[in-house]
């Protein structure tokens, strides 16, 4: 369902993983959701995939809607440094729309 909805919105070109365990397929500036220890985790990971403003949801509704709102703020941050001409996060066709 997550997948789904990353693609109706276009956004398949974002740095995200979903499910894939906290320690695999981590990367800079990308937006996780695992489910560990009974509960959903929402998070960001920064520079050298460094875990950034983690957040535990014992509901996947609530989980999924922080998911998708961080999404959608990587996307409009990073337009908003090509606006200012500062340097996005990082090389995504989604940022000069």
């Amino acid at each position: 369902m997550i997948q789904r909805d990353i693609n109706l919105l276009g956004y398949s070109a974002l740095r995200y993983s979903l499910f894939a365990g906290e320690e695999n397929h981590r990367d800079e500036y990308q937006v996780r959701i695992e489910y560990t220890n009974g509960k959903f985790e929402v998070y960001m990971t920064g520079e050298r995939a460094s875990v950034s403003g983690k957040s535990g949801f014992e509901d996947f509704w609530k989980a999924y809607k922080e998911f998708m709102y961080k999404i959608l703020l990587t996307v409009l941050s990073n337009r908003e440094h090509i606006q200012s001409n500062e340097p996005p996060e990082y090389p995504c066709p989604l940022w000069d729309k």
